[in-house]
């Protein structure tokens, strides 16, 4: 809640300077139609994300605002009793509320006062356009006659290729543009307007489609709407209501070639209209009487410009602008009062936490609940103050395995060389999960790591208890435990086996290559694959039939490792079983083949790269001419 009211005021104070900047410019500036309205959509839209930019790159601007922090009162914490959620909680502000206290804080009032008013307008205003489609219920396609004959013609002399649909109701005194292909007209327009009106009439309205118009306004109005307390947002829409009128004429006026038809045609329109608008901002010729006048003398004084304006320089400057705001306007950001402050994005110890904090978690850890200890020992490893690390050490003893689990994970994020070995002491836990999140923890350590205690879990009864000590194992490079991993070679668990391949490789213990070898024949894919890779890291010999074997192998990804590890060792016995992969089910082995054939220098290898290079697989034949043209 507290970083949604700063961004609340961030956005206030960056739409101001930048709706207040637009006004100035559109006004003492004169400009024409087409800059004015660049100006206010980059203005609108800008103050949308400055802020959030601002934000996002840690800028400090001057004149930054931090908002007040709240702080933690203590004594609550010590002299109440603590539930799970307090504990957990303990070390960081809550949201929205103080800390202690059942009264919500301001910005909470704020956010929430926010967010039911700008609900409300936008449901409000998606009725009011709902109530519109209503009224435009009973309106009818018009696909023939002359009104139809004229909007093809405009579209064919204009270039305006989208398909649009025109229609016609009686409920509407106005042309509209609805949407992105629409024209929907009253019927007046065709008794009343003569042909050259008419024309007129669809050009304006295919500028309002050509412009998007419809889309801009409306996204105008929800701006307008859920930001309801910046009344410049309101400015902002009707000027562009305002700049859309004014170059859709332009536009219809270069299209028709005829000002005067279409001055004539706002007169008509204008008798036409109702005292009751539509209701919500459209696209329509003459939607706004109060523009009727200015819009018909722009054009009977010839006022329009003669071209369309160019937008690259005001366009620079707008976006000069716009980054002149996210570097110079102020920000105001969620404060954080000193001495409180937790950095909950770093595990590292942290040793200026309140002592009176401390000190009351680590009361609860002899809590008669479990669930208030459990939180406590939480709480104490997101704290990160090291003197914490002898309670939790004390807490490994505790009756609830939930309870020993979450001191370990503590300890772990404390990473304090003193507790390496009372959670090695926990490896002999009898819950699974402890003894499991004790490999975990001590994976946090690279150095001083008891491995016998490690050795010992190899033989345990849960597949990733063993397999976390395996990897536990490599972590920290215990080589001389290369012959107990080895054993695991025929383990019940796939997993298992898996991770003793890759260990043996990575490790690079030779003595268990016989092992590894042992896995080329394993009924898992993954570790026949995971096997290869491990021969190939150590740099261990492999029967040619063995591999030739494993060229035929019914997984893909084997067949793929055994291509590259043939091609790599040039194993010329290889050479038919490759040429075979040339025409594989999988992408990627063919294109392996090709390139390991390439690798073996042997004519028969040639011949066969040469025949490569009629395969329909294109990878097959860039490969294949590439190897082809590295040969002598």
């Amino acid at each position: 809640m507290n970083s949604v009211f700063a961004w609340l005021l961030t956005y206030v104070i960056h739409s101001t300077v930048l709706l207040g900047v637009a006004w100035l410019v559109t006004r003492r500036g004169r400009l024409d139609p087409a800059a004015s309205d660049l100006v206010w959509k980059v203005a609108l839209l800008a103050s949308l994300v400055t802020g959030t930019i601002q934000s996002r790159l840690e800028l400090s601007t001057p004149a930054a605002v931090r908002l007040p922090g709240a702080t933690l009162p203590q004594t609550a914490l010590v002299n109440r009793q603590v539930t799970p959620t307090d504990a957990a909680s303990a070390t960081q502000e809550t949201p929205g509320f103080r800390p202690g206290s059942a009264v919500p804080s301001l910005p909470l009032v704020v956010v929430l006062l926010w967010g039911a008013v700008a609900l409300a307008s936008s449901l409000y205003y998606v009725a009011r356009r709902l109530i519109l489609v209503g009224r435009l219920a009973d309106r009818r396609p018009v696909s023939g006659g002359p009104l139809a004959a004229t909007l093809a013609d405009l579209q064919r002399t204009s270039g305006y290729r989208r398909r649009v649909r025109l229609t016609m109701a009686r409920t509407i005194s106005s042309p509209v543009a609805l949407g992105l292909s629409e024209i929907c007209v009253p019927e007046l327009a065709l008794s009343e307007l003569g042909a050259e009106q008419q024309r007129s009439m669809l050009a304006h309205e295919l500028a309002h489609l050509a412009r998007r118009d419809s889309l801009w306004l409306a996204g105008a109005s929800l701006i307008e709407r859920v930001f309801f307390f910046q009344p410049l947002n309101r400015l902002a829409r009707r000027e562009l209501e305002t700049t859309a009128e004014y170059l859709s004429d332009e536009w219809a006026m270069r299209k028709t070639g005829s000002a005067v038809s279409l001055a004539k045609c706002l007169a008509t329109v204008a008798e036409w209209i109702q005292a009751s608008p539509l209701g919500v901002p459209v696209a329509g010729l003459a939607e706004r009487r109060s523009l009727l006048v200015s819009r018909i003398a722009r054009l009977l004084d010839g006022g329009l410009p003669s071209s369309p304006a160019s937008r690259r320089g005001w366009a620079f400057v707008a976006a000069l602008g716009v980054v002149a705001t996210i570097a110079a306007a102020p920000r105001v950001s969620e404060g954080v009062t000193a001495g409180s402050q937790i950095d909950t994005t770093s595990t590292k110890p942290r040793a200026t936490q309140d002592t009176t904090v401390v000190n009351a978690l680590v009361a609860r850890l002899k809590d008669e609940d479990s669930g208030v200890r459990k939180a406590a020992a939480h709480s104490l490893g997101q704290l990160g103050d090291l003197r914490a690390v002898a309670p939790l050490i004390a807490v490994l003893g505790d009756s609830d395995a939930e309870v020993r689990s979450t001191a370990v994970d503590a300890l772990a994020n404390l990473e304090d060389p003193r507790a390496i070995g009372p959670i090695a002491g926990v490896l002999k836990d009898p819950v699974t999960d402890v003894r499991h999140n004790a490999l975990n923890a001590l994976s946090h350590w690279d150095q001083g790591v008891p491995t016998g205690q490690v050795v010992a879990l190899l033989d345990d009864p849960d597949a990733d208890v063993r397999r976390e000590a395996v990897n536990l194992l490599e972590h920290v490079n215990a080589r001389s435990a290369g012959a107990a991993i080895a054993r695991l070679i025929h383990d019940p668990s796939a997993d298992v086996r898996s991770t003793v391949v890759q260990t043996l490789g990575n490790l690079g213990v030779q003595s268990g290559a016989a092992a590894i070898t042992e896995a080329l024949n394993d009924p898992n894919a993954d570790v026949r694959e995971a096997a290869l890779g491990a021969l190939n890291d150590l740099k261990a010999p492999i029967a040619e039939a063995t591999l030739l074997n494993l060229l035929k192998d019914a997984d893909a990804d084997v067949r793929e490792r055994a291509a590259r590890l043939a091609g790599e060792r040039s194993v010329t016995a290889a050479i038919p079983a490759l040429r075979r992969l040339l025409d594989d089910q999988r992408s990627g082995v063919r294109e392996t083949a090709t390139q390991a054939l390439g690798n073996i220098a042997d004519p028969s290898a040639r011949q066969a790269l040469q025949a490569a290079l009629q395969s329909p697989d294109p990878k097959v034949r860039r490969a294949a001419a590439e190897a082809l043209g590295q040969d002598p």
